[in-house]
């Protein structure tokens, strides 16, 4: 049964997802701008070598922390604006759950909440892999036209 008490249902929706994508989108942005602009690239790679797992080959580990801060700027902007919504949530989640895995594991014994930063931003990635960007987004403007699966809740 729909719920229609707020008139526009597919908005609400929009706007939830508009405010997964958000927070997490400006966050990784501003982190990569951070790295790039500010710290520099070369000093944010050596301060990181560190926490490269053991078993990765360091020539690997240095590859992927020199391409960290673009695909932060990148993957942040994109999240943002809507676009290629599905592929920056699953690339995102993926480098989030690298960086948890490196800095300290999925949980953080030191803070004050149960998980660290990069697995509740995680979960924003999934929420915008599964779900889509909605239609607050240039995805949804762009892809408007294409058809809607159809979910058992449709059917009713």
């Amino acid at each position: 049964m729909k719920n229609d008490t707020c008139g526009g249902c597919e908005t609400c929706r929009s706007l939830g997802l508009l405010f997964a994508r958000l927070p997490l989108g400006l966050s990784l942005a501003y982190t990569g701008y951070h790295k790039i602009h500010d710290m520099g690239v070369d000093q944010f790679v050596s301060m990181s070598t560190s926490h490269v797992p053991s078993f990765m080959p360091p020539a690997f580990g240095n590859y992927y922390l020199h391409a960290v801060p673009y695909a932060e700027l990148t993957l942040g902007a994109l999240l943002v604006v809507g676009l290629l919504s599905r592929v920056s949530g699953l690339l995102t989640s993926l480098m989030l759950l690298s960086f948890a895995i490196a800095v300290t594991g999925f949980r953080d014994y030191t803070a004050a909440l149960p998980f660290q930063a990069p697995v509740v931003y995680g979960c924003f990635a999934l929420v915008t892999l599964f779900a889509g960007p909605g239609k607050i987004s240039l995805d949804g403007l762009l892809f408007r036209g294409r058809r809607r699966a159809v979910t058992p809740r449709d059917v009713d």
